[in-house]
């Protein structure tokens, strides 16, 4: 299996990548870097050119075309990406239209899974294996928006009622909490260009995650765990009044059930302090 990490894991999701690093070590999951790969073209290609925003994302589909690879995307904007050009490829105009942007053919068919389906196969092992029990902690299991609603693409789960991750965190001995808005949309890059409209997005999402509960929210996206990690950093000095909740990937719960370190998961580098998680973990199998 071949991976392919996007900008977002290199940069402002690092914590992600690291924790995606440790958790395949930790199951024994092969997989390699996808060389060569480049942007995928999110979140601004589409809007520019539609031959473009095929374009990018079909040479790293090219690329995993010669190697004869699954493809494993973490970032649901790539995935969606992705998916989107795949299915726009089965057109034979646009087809031949890429095909003489990127100079080569793009006839082969590319498996692409996100990262979640990939995860969900190793259910059973992290339920057996987890070394950590974080029984207690009420999670609120957030997908976004685009994970699971590509137009016109078959989703790996349900569209509006998506169930993989609850599995997962289920797994590690945690409670995934039943919400209303694990589907909604947190503003996705209008936290660059229009932050008062993200805010108020975000706002609504976390409020709903106040009121069932949540202790974590956990995410598979690097945009939606960045703008709701930075919607509470820039809410709070307005009111600092309301609880914080801890958003964490979901490689990050994994990983810390199957007895990874803060400093192996980078649990530390976020803007809402997750202490308490580890504090939780820690009474439960000793320091972290």
């Amino acid at each position: 299996m071949r991976f392919y990490p996007g900008c977002t894991l290199s940069s402002s999701a690092k914590p992600y990548k690291r924790s995606i690093d440790w958790v395949w070590k930790r199951l024994g999951i092969e997989m390699e870097e996808l060389p060569g790969w480049t942007c995928c073209g999110a979140t601004s290609a589409h809007a520019l050119s539609r031959d473009l925003a095929y374009a990018l994302p079909a040479r790293n589909l090219a690329l995993a075309q010669e190697l004869g690879d699954e493809l494993i995307v973490a970032c649901s904007a790539c995935y969606s990406r992705l998916k989107i050009a795949q299915k726009a490829l089965e057109n034979l105009q646009i087809r031949g239209r890429v095909t003489r942007v990127l100079g080569q053919s793009l006839e082969g068919h590319v498996q692409i899974k996100n990262i979640l389906e990939v995860l969900s196969g190793h259910v059973p092992r992290i339920q057996k294996e987890k070394t950590r029990a974080l029984e207690g902690l009420k999670i609120a299991c957030y997908y976004g928006c685009l994970a699971t609603r590509i137009p016109r693409v078959k989703g790996f789960d349900d569209r509006e009622h998506p169930t993989m991750m609850e599995r997962l965190v289920s797994a590690t001995g945690a409670t995934a909490l039943d919400w209303p808005a694990k589907t909604s949309c947190c503003g996705a890059s209008f936290s660059v260009i229009h932050e008062e409209l993200a805010l108020k997005m975000c706002s609504q999402i976390l409020e709903m995650a106040r009121r069932c509960g949540a202790d974590v929210i956990v995410t598979s996206c690097p945009f939606c765990q960045y703008n709701l990690d930075w919607a509470q950093w820039t809410l709070s000095r307005q009111d600092g009044q309301k609880p914080k909740i801890p958003v964490l990937f979901i490689t990050q719960l994994v990983g810390l059930a199957l007895g990874g370190s803060e400093k192996d998961l980078m649990l530390n580098s976020h803007l809402i302090s997750t202490e308490k998680i580890t504090c939780r973990a820690q009474t439960a199998e000793g320091a972290l």
